[in-house]
C-alpha cells in the first residue's frame, strides 16, 4: 500500500481522483481536457478524426502538463468549492449518478448511505415537502405550532438531484434558490443548507422529460457531457464486480482515512491562490471581462449604446435581425449574453483547476481550459455558427471552444493595440486621478482629454473599441456627477 502520510491537501485530492478511476467507480479514459494544447495526430482514413497526445515535458510556462476526463475532474472541483453546482448530462446508464454519489465519501467524508438517503429522484409528482422542508406534523396537530423541519436533501453536504429534467418547470423552479445560494424558504422561514456541492443529472431529451429553462440552467456553474466508456475501459468496470451479485459498491466507496480532505483548508488555499497579473491587473479577470463584453454586444437591440445588449434584444436577435455592421465578430455567434453568476464562476473554477493541477497561480491557460464547461449549457449558437459548422448544433463544447478562440484573437488585438496604450489608458488615468502626469487638470481640460480619446478610439472599427470609448464616457460622467454634487 502506498505511503499516504504527510501529503498536502492538493496531493490527497489528486490521489482520490486517481483512486476513483482505478476502482472503476468512474472509468473513462477518453481524455478531453488538456492543460496545454496536445499534439493532434491525424488519421489518414475515416472522416478527419484526430488523436491527441500530451507533450512529454512535465511543465510548460510554469504549468504542470496533465490530461483529464472532464466529468470526474469537474465533479472533484465542484466538490472542493464552498457551494459548487454542476449538471452531468448524457445517455442513461453511463455513471452520471454514481460519480455524483461518490463525491460524498470521496470529497466530504459523508457516508454513501447518507448521500443516497438524501438524494432527490426527479419525477413530475415531486412536492416541495419532499424537496425542501415540511412542518412537524405532531406539533402542528397537537398545538397548531408550525415548526419547519428541513429535508434530508437540504441538510446533506452533498446534494444530488437525479434526472432533474423529469421535473416540470414549475417544480424545478422551487430548487432555483437552493442551486443559486444553498438556501431555501419554506413557510416564510429561511433555511440554510449544509455547505457543499449540488449535482444534477439529466438524460438526453426523450418523451419522458422536460426542457430545462435558461434561468434554471444558469444556476449551475458547470456542465459536462458524460460519454460511454471506451471498450478497453470495461475491464476496470468488471474488476469492481457485479453489483447485482456482490451487493453493491459500498466497500469501493470507502476511502483511506489518511486521504480525508480538510475542505476548510482547501477552500482557503484556492481562494488565496495568486492570479497572473499584468500592470497590476489580474489577467484572469481581464479576460473574463472581455469574454463578457464580447458576447454582450448587440447591434440589433438599439442604436443607444447603453441598451445595445442582447438582454435588451427582446424583439430581435442574431438570427432574425438584419445584418449589422459587424458580421464576423464573436457576438454574432451566440443568441444570448452571460450573467453575473457565470462571470463569478469563471475565476473561481480557474483557481480551483490551477490548485488541483498543482500550479502556484491561476493563469489565462487555466481559465481558457475551464470556460467551455462553464458556458456550453448556457450559450446558444446562432444560425451563423451552425452554418459554419453543423456539428455545433450537437457538440456545444466544441462550439464554445471555437468561440473562445475567436474572442482570444480580439483580446490579443485589444491588449497590443496602440489605441489602448496611447489613448485609452492615459485618458483612464486622467479621469480617475484628475491629473495628467503631475499636473492637476481643470474640468475643461479633463473634458477635452476625454473627448479627444473617445474620438480617437472611435476610429478603430471593432466592438472592443466601442466598449472602451463607452467606458471612458461613463467614467467621466460619473466623476462629473460626483464633483457637481460637492465631491472633491
Amino acid at each position: 500500500m502506498p505511503d499516504n502520510q504527510g501529503l498536502t491537501e492538493q496531493q490527497k485530492a489528486r490521489k482520490l481522483y486517481a483512486l476513483a478511476g482505478e476502482r472503476g467507480l468512474y472509468v473513462n479514459t477518453n481524455f478531453d481536457l488538456f492543460t496545454h494544447e496536445p499534439e493532434w495526430i491525424a488519421l489518414q482514413g475515416g472522416t478527419g478524426y484526430k488523436i491527441p497526445l500530451i507533450n512529454p515535458d512535465s511543465k510548460v510556462d510554469g504549468i504542470n502538463q496533465n490530461a483529464y476526463t472532464s466529468p470526474l475532474l469537474f465533479v472533484t472541483l465542484t466538490g472542493l468549492l464552498n457551494h459548487g453546482t454542476m449538471i452531468l448530462t448524457g445517455g442513461p446508464g453511463l455513471g452520471k449518478t454514481t460519480s455524483s454519489e461518490l463525491a460524498g465519501p470521496m470529497l466530504t467524508g459523508t457516508s454513501l448511505e447518507d448521500v443516497l438517503a438524501s438524494e432527490i429522484l426527479g419525477h413530475p409528482q415531486l412536492t416541495e415537502e419532499k424537496m425542501i422542508a415540511s412542518y412537524d406534523l405532531g406539533k402542528l396537530v397537537n398545538s397548531g405550532e408550525k415548526i419547519v423541519i428541513p429535508s434530508r436533501f437540504l441538510e446533506c453536504p452533498v446534494k444530488i438531484i437525479d434526472e432533474v429534467n423529469r421535473l416540470p418547470p414549475d417544480t424545478s423552479s422551487i430548487l432555483m434558490k437552493v442551486a443559486d445560494t444553498g438556501k431555501a424558504v419554506y413557510g416564510g422561514q429561511l433555511l440554510v443548507g449544509k455547505k457543499g456541492p449540488l449535482y444534477a443529472t439529466a438524460n438526453y431529451t426523450d418523451e419522458g422529460n422536460f426542457q430545462l429553462t435558461p434561468p434554471f440552467l444558469d444556476r449551475f456553474d458547470v456542465a459536462v457531457m458524460v460519454t460511454s466508456p471506451a471498450p478497453w475501459d470495461l475491464r476496470n468496470i468488471r474488476r469492481r464486480g457485479d453489483e447485482k451479485l456482490n451487493g453493491g459498491i459500498e466497500d469501493l466507496a470507502k476511502f483511506p482515512k489518511e486521504l480525508k480532505l480538510d475542505l476548510t483548508k482547501i477552500r482557503k488555499e484556492i481562494n488565496s491562490l495568486p492570479e497572473e497579473t499584468e500592470s497590476g491587473r489580474s489577467q484572469v479577470e481581464e479576460f473574463t471581462d472581455f469574454v463578457y463584453a464580447s458576447l454582450r454586444f448587440s447591434e440589433a437591440a438599439s442604436q443607444n449604446l447603453s441598451r445595445a445588449t442582447k438582454g435588451n434584444a427582446w424583439a430581435m436577435n442574431q438570427n432574425n435581425s438584419p445584418a449589422g455592421h459587424f458580421s464576423t465578430n464573436p457576438h454574432v455567434y451566440s443568441t444570448n449574453e452571460l450573467t453575473i453568476r457565470t462571470m463569478k464562476a469563471m475565476p473561481r473554477y480557474a483557481k480551483a483547476f490551477a490548485w488541483f493541477n498543482g500550479d502556484d497561480k491561476a493563469t489565462l491557460t487555466h481559465l481558457k481550459k475551464v470556460i467551455p464547461y462553464l458556458l456550453w449549457h448556457k450559450i446558444q449558437p446562432t444560425e451563423t455558427a451552425i452554418t459554419e459548422n453543423p456539428f455545433y448544433a450537437n457538440d456545444r463544447i466544441a462550439f464554445v471552444e471555437e468561440l473562445v478562440r475567436k474572442i482570444e484573437t480580439d483580446y490579443t488585438e485589444f491588449m497590443n493595440h496602440d489605441i489602448r496604450k496611447k489613448s485609452y489608458l492615459p485618458a483612464l488615468h486622467a479621469i480617475k486621478e484628475g491629473k495628467l502626469s503631475t499636473k492637476t487638470l481643470t474640468p475643461d481640460e479633463l473634458r477635452t482629454i476625454t473627448k479627444n480619446a473617445i474620438i480617437k478610439i472611435g476610429e478603430v472599427d471593432s466592438p472592443w473599441a466601442i466598449n472602451l470609448a463607452n467606458n471612458l464616457g461613463s467614467l467621466y460622467n460619473s466623476r462629473q456627477n460626483f464633483l457637481n454634487n460637492g465631491g472633491e
